[in-house]
């Protein structure tokens, strides 16, 4: 499931913000009650706003929580449990509880531990408290400052070790919308994905064992939304691009019309499996052959012989090839999405505005 994070403060419209993405899909809400460039006072009312709309679209909320950030809430670790009745769901915690704290906790409400600092021993213990493990989630930090994000081999091997243990983990990619204060540098987990496309950034976490992936900024791009709310429909990938001028209308209406990926998987080029069908009967003469880079969205011309019409995307540069035209090109952003391209998968390619 895809989630969004939002910030108290008092001039976020997130009532807007929490309807429009709803409306795409969108099924979680990440906030927090220690964001030190925000005013505690604040947090009372505005906690109050934000549970009555993620209620309002049966969105999840998961809230970021320490003992001295619910002190600003006039609760205790004992009473957390009472910040359900604003529509909070589950309440993530980072650090100043202890284990007898978090196994009571989470007889009352859902709770979600940090995914990159508990251990073996932290869990075995908690399960000797009697914790149901049906109540926690793992949860990973973004990393506002540059250069301090995760990297790949150690959050694999940790996302495999929560697994074991039956947990659902989340995690954070960037927005490309408004960045987040105070260094707008992206609100990533991973440190490779800070200058990634957010949807890019979304499908690798997706292979490598996250459940739940949250916007760590507060906004994306309307075109990304579109994205992420497409593949969470029918799992279809949109792929911005541009396309010749002169491209024959049939084969533009194909190009832009939902396809897949074959079966069997090609090395070196994603196969569209219903072009050649679609567009066999066309005369499709040759044009002149040059070097194929990464992205490039070819048709196999008449040389081809009854390859003719099969629409191919390169997935790595490719020398000239005489029999296949070059009519269009991926965006450098679509580029980023072609790895996570699974056999069957469906594509649609979308005119870059």
């Amino acid at each position: 499931m895809f989630g969004i994070s939002i910030y108290l403060s008092e001039n976020n419209d997130f009532e807007t913000t929490i309807e429009r993405a709803s409306e795409k899909g969108f099924s979680l809400i990440f906030s927090s009650l220690h964001i030190p460039e925000e005013d505690p006072a604040h947090y009372s009312h505005l906690l109050t706003r934000l549970g009555n709309a993620a209620k309002a679209h049966k969105m999840q909320l998961i809230l970021d929580i320490s003992a001295e950030s619910l002190a600003h809430l006039d609760l205790t670790i004992d009473q957390a449990d009472q910040i359900s009745k604003l529509g909070v769901t589950g309440l993530r915690v980072d650090y100043g509880l202890n284990i007898a704290e978090i196994a009571k906790l989470a007889t009352k409400i859902k709770v979600y531990l940090n995914a990159s600092t508990i251990n073996k021993t932290f869990l075995d213990a908690l399960l000797q408290a009697g914790v149901d493990i049906s109540q926690v989630e793992a949860f990973h930090n973004y990393y506002p400052k540059p250069h301090t994000g995760l990297d790949i081999p150690f959050f694999k091997q940790t996302n495999d070790f929560l697994h074991q243990y039956g947990l659902k983990i989340a995690a954070f990619v960037p927005g490309n919308g408004e960045k987040r204060q105070p260094l707008y540098a992206g609100l990533p987990t991973l440190e490779k994905h800070r200058d990634i496309h957010p949807f890019a950034a979304a499908l690798e976490l997706k292979t490598l064992g996250i459940d739940h992936i949250y916007i760590g900024d507060p906004s994306l791009q309307p075109s990304t939304t579109d994205q992420f709310q497409a593949f969470q429909q029918n799992s279809t990938l949109l792929l911005d691009c541009q396309l010749d001028n002169d491209l024959d209308p049939q084969i533009q209406q194909h190009l832009l019309s939902p396809d897949n990926n074959r079966m069997d998987p090609a090395r070196d080029l994603i196969r569209l499996e219903k072009s050649r069908p679609a567009l066999a009967h066309l005369n499709i003469p040759a044009i002149p052959s040059r070097a194929c880079p990464t992205g490039s969205i070819m048709i196999d011309n008449a040389l081809f012989g009854r390859y003719q019409g099969e629409i191919t995307i390169a997935l790595r540069d490719l020398p000239a090839e005489s029999k296949s035209n070059i009519i269009g090109q991926l965006d450098p952003a679509a580029i980023q999405i072609l790895p996570f391209i699974q056999p069957g998968q469906i594509i649609q390619l979308r005119l870059h505005n």
